[in-house]
């Protein structure tokens, strides 16, 4: 069965047909995404903790549609998305970056496929069907915080090393300069 809206932790309502986030509770505003963008969010939802690559995001949300876009344009929907996301009510950013193998919800994030009682029914009276609620708990072993906080470190760490033949190539240069000033 597919389901046309999803509560994001009980913060946040995604409404699919209308590619639309609205806080649950008021804590926020309703916001309206572009279609590739509600696509991206809709496939992260539907992996059930899988990570989708970037490849697998490119072929579903635009080459299926018979457009093809640069890899930049990719990322600047998943950056759309995360704000998005995070105006319209949501306290904590969900998209976890897989270094070199794509995106997922993370973990501990609580999706509820919802259906309408009956097709004129308000959306405040939207129920869970709660024999389908998705928690993507130890979903991604490999992913923790303390690898994370590792690699963040070791970045970090290796950002400001310059290779020693360039500090050496620098101080042969500089010495040269001040000796050519004496001669």
């Amino acid at each position: 069965m597919a389901f046309s809206e999803f509560i994001i932790n009980n913060e946040v309502i995604f409404d699919v047909n209308m590619s639309e986030l609205r806080p649950v509770n008021g804590n926020g505003e309703s916001i309206n995404l572009n279609g590739p963008t509600a696509r991206c969010l809709q496939l992260l939802i539907e992996s059930n903790g899988r990570i989708i690559s970037r490849e697998e995001f490119l072929e579903s949300v635009w080459k299926t549609r018979g457009v093809v876009v640069a890899q930049n344009t990719f990322y600047q929907n998943i950056s759309l998305l995360r704000k998005s996301l995070l105006k319209a009510g949501l306290s904590q950013d969900i998209i976890v970056t897989v270094r070199q193998r794509g995106f997922i919800l993370a973990t501990g994030s609580l999706i509820v496929p919802v259906v309408k009682a009956e097709e004129e029914v308000s959306t405040c009276q939207i129920t869970p069907l709660i024999k389908k609620v998705v928690t993507i708990e130890d979903s991604v072993p490999e992913i923790n915080n303390n690898e994370r906080q590792n690699y963040i470190e070791n970045k970090r760490d290796r950002a400001f090393k310059l290779p020693m033949w360039f500090i050496l190539m620098f101080v042969i240069m500089a010495v040269t300069n001040i000796l050519s000033l004496f001669y």
